[in-house]
């Protein structure tokens, strides 16, 4: 059975599907509080924000790289 990896901060992790949600990261360690916003790195990009319903492909090329920070305290103004 494949392994698929990916990183939060400079953490690898196992991951058993080829699929994780936003929401399953969050889960994987430590744990992301839903107080902070999570976002992945991708070569060559800026950070994007990822939703807990984002889906993510883990067997693309490349490692997944995700990271925390404190949510905006403008996050929901309008």
């Amino acid at each position: 059975m494949k392994k698929y990896h990916f990183k939060i901060e400079n953490d690898t992790y196992d991951w058993p599907n080829q699929i994780i949600t936003g929401a399953e990261v969050r889960g994987v360690g430590p744990g992301i509080p839903e107080s902070m916003d999570l976002f992945i790195k991708r070569k060559g990009k800026a950070g994007v924000l990822v939703a807990n319903t984002d889906k993510f492909d883990l067997d693309e090329p490349g490692i997944e790289k995700f990271y925390a920070q404190d949510a905006s305290s403008e996050a929901g103004e309008a």
